[in-house]
């Protein structure tokens, strides 16, 4: 082929186009620029979604927790419960025995 023909050729004039150059060039620095790519946008869309995803999981820890504790505020018996069974606390009157289930330690034969 001869220069004159590959001129005269719609994809070479099709490629040559302004537009066409400048949507290209924009392209290539949207995917590969350092700072604002789009491999760097969809990891930080990524991010974002576990963020949200904490911050409600949180909210939801908070409202349980809010709830929990105006029943702590309002009622004796809820808070001598909560004492028991979180920090293992007892009454004047009363023994706590608390059983450990032995390990088997077999002995190593050399």
């Amino acid at each position: 082929m001869e220069l004159s023909n590959i001129k005269e050729n719609k994809f070479f004039k099709w490629i040559i186009n302004k537009y066409v150059i400048t949507i290209l060039v924009f392209a290539i620095l949207l995917l590969f620029s350092p700072n604002n790519n789009l491999i760097y946008y969809f990891k930080i869309k990524e991010q974002c979604k576990e963020v949200e995803q904490q911050k409600n999981f949180i909210l939801e820890e908070i409202k349980q927790d809010s709830i929990r504790n105006a029943d702590l505020e309002k009622n004796i018996k809820a808070k001598e419960k909560y004492g028991r069974e979180k920090y293992l606390m007892k009454a004047a009157n009363e023994d706590i025995y608390v059983i450990k289930q032995q390990e088997n330690i077999s002995s190593v034969k050399e």
